[in-house]
């Protein structure tokens, strides 16, 4: 019995030395989860003010600047970024990484930082490396640097894939697995990367396209439109001059600048697509002043083509059009320009002295053309000097771009896919499984100067997951007495216009482009259908405005295209604040 008793008493040591030793095992590893949990937490706050200062810094981050050379924002995100990444590294936090719930949220931590971190030290670093070569994009004592731009557009597509990589990185973060702060965090990035991709893949194409263009594998000759806002076409203008522009590796000369007025034809000048025809007649492809009527900037430009080779020769593979206000942008960059007449043309007086002031001073169109001539040499001289800020030229081009003020196309295959789907294409309005697209184009009516005065707006909304709505404004904010002005403003002969138009009212002819394949729901107002443009359903809106009218057209469409809504307009110089109703 007393052995027996002594061996129960040894296995209950026994059972109760293997007990604590559990519990002692069981103990030191929740200690260790503590102390793991605990140590990756201190980094974890350690990290936070530095990666909610790189989240602010992130969310301002001025992508122009950047490209321009400026690294002061990119220096700053660095700095945060590399100190919130060794707070959030280590053992300890990849063991953390492992506890249930609390893991995926150090592991969402970590991925937004360290993608951050690379971004700011890859992609972000070069970009602005590629913006220190800025000046290769501008003209130095007339010449470009080509090899340089073929330098400029490695550094941005290195950019560009550094931010496609981050974005693939942050959609690893399920955001159903996170707490709102790294949710949010995560989508505010990625939202930012979001708009930074385009102004990227923008700018590689462009660096791509150039180097051809100016003439690196051999002299290019190029047509450039100069269009006139003051009478509305749907590209922006009437092409009021054309210049030929000559590249050789990167030398530009400007010469044979000819009035658009000076080129027509009895018969179009070449045949014109079946339904641009059927909306807008031959007079696209008749008069030189008018192709640009066409809402596809690829049919206008080989029409414009066709004109200067039928009537000057040669054979130009490109084609540029601007506007004024183009003019005025990249003056901001020049600076104030004397010309020969004694004026100071300015970023501030360019529209207003080109587009009012020069019908007032001058009657004769011949003595218009001469000014508008001397006005543009002067730009492009100044432009082709050693005295243009290259941060605010590019600045200025990238705002015309933006604004569809800078269209550009190319004869060449290769360099048209390099075009495609960008702004400078001046493509119609597509409407696909991600988007919705209406399109509005504004055409004067009268053969007037008075668009100057016009202002211009349109908006769409969705009214139901199937029907947008679109609305459009005109107004005219010409001066009580503009009856009392010149007949060649006004374009009247005595007290009406060629097409009966009483004097001092202008008429603007609005053509609305319905999203591929939608349908109209209700009726268009005055609006009346003027035919189908590659399935794209067109009204035709007709208003004759006096001095202090408006008007406005409202239209809704059925449609099962994409969500994201957007509506692509005629470039005004006046804009009018417009919000639809459904």
């Amino acid at each position: 019995m007393v052995r027996k008793r002594q061996h129960r008493r040894r296995g209950a040591t026994t059972r109760v030395s293997a007990g604590r030793i559990v519990l002692a095992l069981v103990t030191t590893l929740a200690l260790g989860f503590v102390v793991v949990l605990a140590w990756a937490g201190v980094g974890a706050v350690r990290a936070l003010p530095h990666i909610e200062r790189a989240q602010q810094v992130a969310a301002g981050l001025d992508m122009q600047s950047v490209l321009a050379g400026d690294t002061s924002q990119v220096d700053e995100l660095q700095n945060e970024l590399a100190a919130a990444r060794s707070n959030t590294s280590g053992p300890a936090w990849r063991l953390a990484e492992g506890v249930p719930w609390v893991g995926p949220q150090f592991t969402a931590t970590r991925t937004l930082t360290e993608t951050l971190d690379d971004l700011a030290s890859d992609g972000l670093a070069t970009a602005a490396e590629a913006g220190d070569g800025v000046d290769a994009l501008l003209p130095r004592e007339g010449q470009v640097d080509v090899a340089g731009l073929s330098a400029l557009n490695a550094q941005v597509e290195s950019a560009l894939v550094s931010v496609t990589d981050a974005r693939a990185r942050l959609a690893t973060i399920e955001p159903a697995r996170v707490v709102g702060p790294l949710r949010d965090g995560t989508a505010q990035i990625d939202e930012l990367l979001a708009e930074i991709e385009p102004t990227l893949e923008g700018t590689s194409r462009a660096t791509s396209l150039l180097p051809g263009f100016l003439g690196a594998e051999g002299q290019r000759e190029h047509l450039l439109l100069l269009q006139n806002s003051a009478e509305w076409r749907s590209q922006g203008g009437i092409i009021g001059s054309v210049i030929k522009l000559t590249a050789t590796d990167g030398e530009i000369e400007f010469s044979d600048q000819l009035p658009g007025r000076s080129f027509s034809s009895e018969e179009a000048v070449t045949p014109l697509e079946f339904d641009t025809e059927l909306i807008f007649g031959d007079r696209p492809a008749r008069y030189m002043q008018n192709p640009t009527m066409i809402p596809d900037f690829a049919e206008a430009a080989h029409v414009a083509r066709e004109f200067w080779k039928a009537d000057q020769g040669g054979d130009p593979t490109g084609v540029i059009a601007i506007d004024p206000v183009t003019l005025s942008y990249l003056l901001e960059a020049t600076g104030p320009l004397e010309l020969p007449t004694g004026d100071v043309i300015s970023s501030e007086n360019a529209v207003q002295l080109l587009l009012n002031e020069a019908y007032l001073r001058y009657e004769d169109p011949a003595e218009q053309d001469v000014f508008f001539g001397v006005a543009a040499d002067a730009v492009f001289e100044a432009l082709l000097s050693d005295d243009v800020d290259p941060v605010t030229a590019v600045q200025a081009i990238t705002r015309a771009v933006d604004e569809r003020r800078l269209l550009v196309w190319s004869a060449d295959e290769e360099e048209r896919a390099l075009l495609e789907d960008t702004s400078v294409s001046g493509a119609m309005p597509v409407s696909d499984d991600d988007n919705t697209a209406f399109g509005v184009y504004l055409n004067d009516g009268v053969g007037a100067k008075l668009d100057y005065y016009m202002a211009a707006g349109s908006s769409a909304a969705w009214c139901s997951d199937a029907t947008a709505s679109l609305r459009v404004t005109l107004r005219n904010d010409a001066p009580e007495d503009i009856s009392d002005y010149p007949d060649y403003l006004l374009g009247t002969s005595g007290e009406e216009t060629q097409s009966g138009v009483p004097r001092g009212i202008n008429r603007t002819l609005a053509y609305v482009y319905l999203p591929e394949g939608a349908e109209l729901t209700g009726d268009a107002g005055e609006a009346q259908l003027a035919g189908q443009h590659d399935g794209r359903n067109v009204y035709e809106w007709t208003t004759d405005l006096a001095p202090g009218e408006s008007a406005t057209l409202d239209v809704q469409a059925q449609t099962d295209t994409g969500d994201q809504l957007d509506v692509v307009s005629t470039p005004v110089l006046t804009d009018v604040d417009v919000e639809p109703e459904c």
